[in-house]
């Protein structure tokens, strides 16, 4: 037998099960397969990617991979264009000169406004269709005992910004999808009027006092738990937070409101599958990724469990989808929204920001959270993107 190790992740909603018995339905398939299965430490897929291949232990498959860095390291074996045959991605996604290295297997709302109906009830408010609506429902809810925003940091940095991330996808990239591309080129910035304004709402919501109180210190894991318990009424998460259970009420989602009440909707392709450029078995390792990217009951359980929305025809939502991701995928194929790329996330590989902003733009959002300036958080946006574009 052929023995490919396998690393991806487990989460609230994601479970080791699930990776077993989508990795166990491959092998009945491919008798000469055995699929070892590995697990991040945390939810920091990429940054523990990073230290395999840095001491020399990259596994065979990857659930997720920093692509630029990978493929500049030469650390990452290119797809076929036939592996994506079925898919329904944007077209050559995550491409870096023509080749593509990413195939993932289905896609998100991302960042959505999770809401507690009861909550938006007891406050006589609806889900808001404006910017001015959202923020009078936030008052009306906090005058009526709830606090309107959850948010979360801890040691899960990379949860903090997902509403700032909505607000600036709604109100700059829906108005220019091609934003990130021209950062890139130094032809926009942070500090240009349309991106301060965005901050700017996301500081009134703030000082308002809309936010919970210990958001800098409870992680994902605990904003989970938090959100069940029904003690908040919006929490602002990609799309996998509509697969948070709750036996206390029965939350919906709807998108970032705009000034003008334009139906923006943000998304992105999921986490995806790589394959790495030292294993001994590439054929081997291309096919069971081939495998992950279009196995139905894999794609069920994401969707069930992790509000993921599958990418291949045929599939519909299992018993037991949460309700959330039922209204979040009638909102998805929605004709009448404008689908964006959710910022700061690109779709292709060559457009994508410097290796390492992401984490610089995590971390000035906790100091904005924690009561700084919107001037100098987009001063250390575009500071750190100079420093890292050299």
């Amino acid at each position: 037998k052929v023995e490919l190790s396998f690393l991806t992740f487990t989460s609230a909603n994601v479970t080791k099960a699930m990776w077993e018995s989508a990795t166990a339905e491959i092998e009945k398939a491919n008798p000469q397969i055995k699929v070892k299965l590995l697990y991040t430490p945390t939810l920091d897929r990429q940054g523990y990617a990073k230290q395999l291949l840095a001491s020399g232990q990259l596994p065979d498959i990857l659930w997720d991979a920093p692509l630029s860095d990978f493929v500049k390291a030469g650390a990452l074996l290119p797809y076929e264009p036939s592996d994506f045959e079925g898919l329904d991605i944007p077209k050559d996604f995550n491409a870096v000169g023509g080749k593509q290295y990413s195939l993932s297997n289905g896609a998100f709302i991302s960042p959505g406004i999770f809401y507690n109906p009861d909550a938006f009830k007891k406050a006589g408010v609806a889900p808001p269709t404006t910017w001015d609506e959202l923020f009078s429902a936030a008052d009306a809810l906090k005058k009526s005992g709830s606090t309107p925003f959850l948010l979360s940091g801890g040691s899960d940095t990379w949860s903090t910004g997902f509403l700032m991330s909505a607000i600036v996808s709604a109100d700059v990239i829906a108005n220019d999808p091609a934003w990130m591309t021209e950062r890139k080129a130094d032809k926009v910035h942070f500090s240009d009027p349309q991106f301060v304004g965005a901050v700017e709402k996301f500081v009134k919501l703030r000082d308002a006092g809309y936010f919970n109180s210990n958001a800098l210190s409870i992680n994902y894991a605990q904003a989970n738990a938090a959100w069940a318990k029904g003690q908040y009424a919006m929490w602002p998460m990609g799309g996998w937070g509509g697969g948070v259970k709750s036996d206390k009420f029965t939350p919906g989602v709807f998108a970032m409101p705009t000034d003008s009440g334009a139906k923006i909707l943000p998304t992105i392709v999921g986490a995806s599958l790589y394959i790495s450029a030292k294993t001994a078995h590439p054929a081997e390792a291309r096919k069971v990724a081939v495998a992950l990217a279009g196995l139905k009951s894999l794609q069920e359980s994401q969707m069930k469990n992790d509000a993921q929305f599958p990418i291949v025809k045929g599939i519909t939502p299992p018993a037991g989808t949460t309700q959330a991701t039922l209204d979040g995928l009638k909102v998805y194929n929605d004709t009448s929204y404008k689908q964006v790329y959710g910022f700061p996330n690109t779709v292709t590989g060559e457009d994508a920001p410097p290796s390492g902003w992401v984490d610089e733009f995590n971390k000035a959002m906790q100091a904005l959270v924690g009561g700084g300036s919107a001037s100098d958080f987009v001063k250390s946006l575009d500071n750190s993107w100079a420093k890292l574009s050299k």
